[in-house]
């Protein structure tokens, strides 16, 4: 049987790298927490069938999720409803799904309750967009969709931090505030970055009425609101990994969308790039110094290759 980190490693670049500059119990706890909402996000866009049948099964996960929490019997009933799924990291996620429903039963009831919260919230937002044309749309229901998939999943974030570390109650309401936000940058930079393989998969969640360009700038705003996020945990004394972990994923993202800028729908940050940054944010960590100024200068950069 597979582990958690080995489902994380085939579905995630980004998370498997992220993930581990948490502290060890909130590691465990967004561990089991991405790759649960990656169960739910397979159902909403790799596994076949009609449009219909995937939104019963996330209209049913939302409503245990809601009404008894997450029982790993009713997840896993649920799922031998699916038709089968193309061998990939997703099929294997969705055949290992009891590793991580035992993830999550070693997690601590508060941790449990946040985590079952927000996929209720986000598997129902799932199940409503499967039913719509984001094609026919327009931003605002862009943006809409995104909440429903990222940004609630940096509410939960939040909460999990709070959780875990309790003086950062002082702050949650700014957290809460920014965090949507956030995830909501994090999704375009995968909208813009995957257009194209989305069109092969017969997906499609840019309007036709939005040009690259608007997504692109709205992206960066949301970043720039990320870089605020971070600078309010380090004020805050949060856990130097809760802060890396959200700088990595921010300053990850910038770089994203300099290379789709530069290189076309598509591009990926380059191996190279993505170890310098990890090591950037070790670098800091261990040196004891503030995170925040790495998204920042990713910023500056963005802007001097511009001018």
């Amino acid at each position: 049987m597979t582990s958690l980190p080995a489902l994380l490693e085939q579905t995630s670049r980004t998370f498997a790298l992220s993930i581990p500059f948490l502290p060890e119990k909130l590691q465990r706890s967004v561990t089991v927490a991405y790759l649960l909402f990656r169960i739910a996000d397979t159902v909403e866009d790799e596994i076949p069938g009609s449009a219909e049948q995937r939104a019963l099964v996330l209209r049913a996960l939302a409503s245990e999720c809601a009404s008894r929490g997450l029982s790993p019997a009713a997840l896993q009933a649920l799922l031998k409803e699916l038709p089968p799924l193309h061998e990939n990291g997703c099929a294997n996620l969705l055949s290992n799904a009891t590793v991580v429903l035992d993830g999550y039963a070693k997690l601590d009831a508060a941790h449990q309750a946040i985590i079952a919260q927000h996929l209720a919230r986000t598997s129902r937002g799932m199940a409503a967009f499967l039913e719509r044309d984001l094609s026919a749309a327009g931003l605002d229901d862009l943006r809409a969709y995104c909440y429903a998939v990222a940004g609630i999943v940096g509410e939960m974030c939040s909460a999990l931090f709070v959780a875990s570390q309790p003086e950062l109650e002082s702050i949650h309401a700014e957290l809460q505030r920014d965090s949507a936000a956030f995830g909501e940058g994090l999704q375009l930079v995968n909208v813009i970055r995957d257009a194209q393989d989305d069109l092969h998969a017969g997906r499609c969640y840019i309007p036709r009425c939005v040009t690259r360009r608007q997504l692109i700038d709205l992206a960066r705003e949301d970043l720039t609101t990320a870089a605020r996020y971070i600078q309010t945990l380090e004020r805050a004394g949060a856990h130097p990994g809760i802060v890396a972990f959200n700088t990595f994923n921010a300053a990850l993202a910038h770089q994203t969308l300099r290379a789709v800028e530069r290189d076309g729908v598509g591009a990926k940050v380059s191996r190279e790039a993505v170890t310098a940054l990890k090591q950037a944010i070790d670098g800091r960590v261990n040196r004891e110094q503030p995170l925040g100024e790495i998204v920042i200068q990713e910023r500056r950069v963005r802007h001097s290759e511009a001018s």
